[in-house]
This record gives structure tokens, C-alpha cells and sequence, in this order.
């Protein structure tokens, strides 16, 4: 069981049920390439989880929420196709350097990821979560949000 499916299966036993989200922008089969988990400077009690998956870029902004049983909100946060960064990800994994490159690969791609997820976290943070309006140069998508998501209803 890998950890997707431990959390979910840690959610079903408090009684909530995740949302499936959309294939075309959450792979959950996808093994991360490079995984980092950090938590905020500034925001007090959010942790970021940094992934590059496929060769892009992911971050998962985990919020801490005042109601629902898990008392948190999950984003997935994605730079928009706008942006060459997505490009400069899968240019890094094609390329084969030297030995000297090729022996630090892995840390050159958490700086960079590091970097990326820098300028994400903030463009995240300009935006308005209230009413899911980011700036262009990314893409948010709730993974689980407590009392923010409309019922079906009024959809």
C-alpha cells in the first residue's frame, strides 16, 4: 500500500471520503522523482510537500483548518504550461552529462526544485483561496478542502 492509499485509508476511518480528482491533473501512481517536505516560515502550521513528478514540478500546500476531521486543507499547486519552467524540468531528466553531472544530479535537482517551489508558494499566496483566483503563471487544485467546496447542488 503506498502512502496515497495509507492516507486515504486513514481519512475512511475518521469517516471522510477524499474526492477523486481528475486524471488529467493528479496521477497518483505517479513515484516521485525528487520528494521534499518542509515546513512554513511564514504561515504558521502549513506544511509544503515539494515533488517533481513526470518531470514537473508539484507542490501540495497542507493548510490547517478550523472544522472537518482531518482539521486540514490539501492544494496541489502546478506552474501553468504558460511558463518554460515545465520544459527545464524534462530538459535536466533527457540530458546525460558528465560524471561529474551525473553524480550530482539529484542534489542540483532539489535546488532547483527548491527554487521553483519558491516562487510557486508565492504566487499561491498572492492569490485569493476564498475564491480559487491565482495568478496565471499557476494552476491550484483542491485535493481536500473541509467546508470550501460547494455541494452538488449548487455547483
Amino acid at each position: 500500500m503506498n502512502i496515497d492509499e495509507q492516507f486515504e485509508s486513514f481519512l475512511a476511518e475518521l469517516g471522510v471520503e477524499m474526492e477523486q480528482p481528475e486524471e488529467r491533473y493528479c496521477n497518483g501512481d505517479a513515484i516521485p522523482e525528487v520528494s521534499i517536505f518542509q515546513a512554513s516560515r511564514d504561515h504558521y502550521g502549513v506544511f509544503y510537500r515539494l515533488d517533481i513528478i513526470d518531470h514537473k514540478p508539484e507542490l501540495r500546500i497542507m493548510i490547517p483548518a478550523d472544522k472537518g476531521n482531518t482539521k486540514m486543507d490539501i492544494y496541489l499547486v502546478r506552474l501553468s504550461n504558460q511558463l518554460p519552467l515545465n520544459t527545464s524540468f524534462t530538459n535536466m531528466a533527457l540530458y546525460e552529462g558528465s560524471a561529474a553531472f551525473e553524480h550530482g544530479r539529484e542534489a542540483t535537482l532539489q535546488h532547483l526544485l527548491y527554487a521553483v517551489a519558491e516562487m510557486m508558494k508565492q504566487l499561491f499566496w498572492a492569490g485569493d483561496l476564498q475564491y480559487m483566483h491565482f495568478p496565471k503563471e499557476i494552476e491550484v487544485y483542491p485535493l481536500l478542502v473541509q467546508d470550501k467546496i460547494p455541494n452538488k447542488k449548487n455547483r
